[in-house]
């Protein structure tokens, strides 16, 4: 930010941090140091435990005395209730760095003394963060919303300000409400976050006054403590071979332990799954959980046959996962399917890479003679690669857009043809995973057909997974490359 009147010369505000790594990075750093900051959200959507998080930080963390100041919740409530999502708040309050005050008592006649009482908590106990619960308990408690502005317009917005005390104020709204009040606590408020009850949760900056805000919304959690998601995914510094999961008994591992979780120990021997991936998913993406099912597969010495999806090649797959497996490994257990014109059908095929299936584009006349000897040719390299293996499971990744785009002609036969891959993969004790986006025609009666259906999606930034059928919670997407590979984990979003 730039000073006033100073063009070209950077302005720093001190900032306070919220006690959530995550949102300090969507604010610029934390809360502007002495403001007033509104809190709002319909009840059960963290408002206490954000509030809360934020004074356990600056007593434990940052040498700042906290004081909250409850117009509702006892003392030993609110200490029980913080001990189940990890802040001990005993332990600050015997070191003397928290202080919890309750104020059941405030009157509109005892306005004077209530500000009073504030100003001299602030001052005695040295206070930097305050926390006042709740605005509209509070409004309850002193007469009306009239005085209840006094208060946050005259001692918070002003005296306190001054004496450099950051103050978070929570407000309740009704449930189903999406007002704060009459909206003019909105305006003396320096910053207001509302935190919504939805799924996922999603927690929106209104405003935050000399803040250049990255994103004005997030989604978060309040499973075990509050917590701002974002997906990352990392590059591993040391690059190291896949370690495979193997499989639990007749339940073949996805490669991550919280997906199998989820699923109940990993996908069933002959399972046909539909993986539906989220137009505003990138590909990059959408590989943290394709190419961790692949590489599973290729490091226990199983074959994992290739439909690329759209605007993918053989040797892209090949660059992305040759650092977490052999060349040998990858050629001897990988077969991709990839078109090439039926002019160049003729060409010197036995030079091509071994791991390559080539087949004809169903172009011109006889397209549909095409189709059925590039199935067969999949059908031989499956066989063929089965036969390698031991007849160990074999992994079919199919990208339905290449698909659609092949059979455009023939949308019937291909219907036909996953319809008997289903039932090849289940008799065969295989594992199929067909990738597509929400907008090919196909999808629908696909589906129909098949028992396992999976979502990826996106919002705010942040990936998403929810199984469709069996039905799973929603579960936040994010990588972990500590080990020297991606792996993918899961966090339930409630």
């Amino acid at each position: 930010m730039r000073a006033p009147g100073e063009p070209g010369k950077e302005y720093s505000i001190d900032r306070v941090s919220t006690g959530i790594n995550d949102l300090d990075a969507l604010l610029s750093g934390g809360y502007p140091r002495g403001s007033l900051i509104l809190v709002s959200g319909n009840p059960g959507t963290g408002k206490t435990i954000l509030s809360a998080s934020f004074l356990y930080d600056g007593a434990k963390n940052k040498g700042e005395n906290g004081i909250y100041l409850s117009f509702s919740e006892g003392r030993k409530s609110f200490f029980d209730n913080m001990k189940t999502v990890g802040l001990n708040f005993d332990s600050l309050d015997k070191a003397g760095s928290f202080h919890f005050l309750e104020m059941f008592t405030a009157s509109r006649e005892g306005m004077g003394r209530l500000t009073a009482d504030i100003i001299e908590s602030i001052r005695k106990f040295g206070a930097k963060r305050l926390v006042i619960d709740s605005y509209s308990v509070m409004a309850q408690a002193t007469g009306g919303q009239f005085e209840a502005r006094q208060v946050l317009h005259t001692v918070l917005s002003k005296i306190v300000r001054n004496m450099g005390c950051t103050t978070l104020v929570i407000a309740e709204q009704p449930s189903g409400d999406t007002r704060i009040g009459d909206a003019s606590e909105e305006f003396v408020a320096d910053g207001v976050l509302n935190l919504k009850f939805s799924i996922p949760r999603e927690l929106e900056i209104r405003k935050m006054r000399g803040t250049r805000l990255k994103s004005r919304k997030a989604i978060y959690t309040i499973d075990d403590g509050f917590r701002v998601l974002t997906t990352n995914l990392p590059t591993p510094t040391k690059i190291q071979r896949w370690k495979p999961i193997p499989d639990s008994g007749q339940l073949i591992s996805t490669g991550s332990r919280d997906f199998d979780t989820i699923l109940g120990g990993g996908f069933p021997k002959g399972a046909y799954f539909v993986f539906e991936v989220a137009t505003d998913v990138q590909i990059s993406e959408m590989r943290l959980i394709t190419k961790a099912i692949s590489l599973n597969f290729i490091n226990q010495g199983r074959g994992t046959m290739i439909v690329p999806t759209g605007g993918i090649d053989s040797k892209e797959i090949r660059d992305g996962w040759m650092p977490y497996t052999t060349e040998e490994e990858f050629d001897s257990l990988v077969r991709i399917q990839e078109p090439v014109p039926s002019s160049k059908a003729k060409g010197p095929w036995k030079s091509l890479p071994p791991y390559l299936i080539p087949v004809m584009l169903a172009e011109g006349s006889g397209g549909e003679t095409k189709i059925d000897v590039s199935s067969q040719s999949f059908d031989s390299a499956y066989d063929e690669l089965k036969a390698r293996t031991g007849n160990k499971p074999i992994l079919r990744n199919i990208g339905y857009d290449n698909l659609e785009a092949s059979y455009a002609r023939f949308p019937e036969k291909l219907l036909n043809e996953i319809g008997t891959a289903i039932v090849q993969t289940k008799t065969r004790g295989d594992l199929t995973m067909g990738l597509a986006r929400p907008n090919l025609s196909l999808l629908p009666k696909v589906l129909s057909m098949v028992d396992w259906h999976i979502k990826f999606t996106k919002k705010d930034g942040l990936l998403m997974l929810q199984g469709v059928k069996p039905y799973t919670n929603l579960y936040a997407v994010d990588s972990d490359a500590s080990s020297g590979y991606p792996v993918m984990n899961l966090t339930i979003l409630i």
